[in-house]
């Protein structure tokens, strides 16, 4: 004959232990593990129009290949093979938006990349940045909108 341990009210208190350990585990994880993402945008942005931004966790091949791909990341094939991995955001001028973003595995590099209709007429900025784990993994980041460029940095 098999003995079950229940306590005065029939509940199962290896199986409940069980449980809420994995439970508090899998929250500490997701908690620790996240990135958020404070947008804060100029006035006017993108000559007026909504901005696309894409979150994207890469390893380093698929960063060459976005950098690559350059103003036609939106359009491309490779964005479709990595849209489980991507985190769009659109955003128009004046915007505090705030996103989280947990890390994927095996993934090291963060790409943000914008869609601008204009480009900056300084070339040292752009559409496009590529931030490696410790920069971004875990971190509180501001991501600032202007017109014709974003800057990402740490809070």
């Amino acid at each position: 004959m098999m003995r079950t341990c229940r306590d005065s009210r029939g509940v199962w208190r290896p199986v409940l232990l069980a449980v809420a350990s994995v439970v508090a585990t899998a929250g500490l994880m997701s908690c620790s593990s996240s990135t958020s993402f404070q947008f804060r945008c100029d006035a006017q942005v993108n000559g007026g129009l909504l901005l696309t931004v894409d979150l994207v966790q890469v390893n380093e091949a698929e960063a060459q290949q976005i950098r690559q791909t350059g103003d036609q990341w939106f359009y491309s094939e490779l964005r479709r093979q990595l849209e489980l991995r991507t985190r769009t955001i659109a955003v128009r001028g004046g915007c505090t938006e705030r996103v989280a973003l947990p890390q994927v595995k095996k993934h090291d590099i963060l790409a943000v990349v914008a869609d601008y209709q204009f480009e900056s007429a300084d070339r040292t900025k752009g559409h496009m940045q590529f931030l490696t784990k410790p920069e971004w993994k875990g971190k509180k980041l501001e991501v600032e909108v202007h017109d014709t460029y974003i800057a990402v940095k740490a809070k």
